[in-house]
């Protein structure tokens, strides 16, 4: 009887971790969303980046704040490649750049992404 008793302790573990890995998946569906840097556009703006990822003034799509304003910083770095390093600190994944084609007003774009579990962002989805 001990082995009878062995096999539903066994029995038991698989369906619990089986439980687990379904569990984890469903909370594993991360939201992929875009940002991107810009130097450029007209004279005065080419020493700081400007940051884009989605805001308005009345609205964000990220809940966290203090995320908000770590991201919001990028915009004080003078320096381009620091810029970048920042970003990809605050898990951002280079994406590649953006060409614009204004001759007039030369900008440089450069776009990230970074994948978020649906609670940290206001929709959601």
């Amino acid at each position: 009887s001990n082995t009878k008793i062995m096999n539903y302790k066994s029995l038991a573990m698989i369906v619990l971790l089986s439980l687990v890995f379904i569990y984890r998946s469903h909370a594993q569906e991360k939201i992929k969303k875009f940002c991107t840097i810009s130097y450029g556009g007209n004279y005065s703006l080419w020493r700081n980046p400007r940051i884009d990822y989605g805001q308005t003034k009345r609205y964000t799509p990220l809940k966290d704040s203090v995320f908000i304003q770590k991201l919001n910083r990028v915009e004080a770095i003078e320096n381009f490649v620091q810029a970048l390093n920042y970003m990809t600190e605050l898990g951002w994944k280079y994406e590649g750049n953006i060409p614009l084609a204004d001759p007039s007003r030369p900008e440089f774009r450069v776009l990230f992404s970074r994948d978020f579990d649906p609670a940290e962002l206001t929709e959601g989805k």
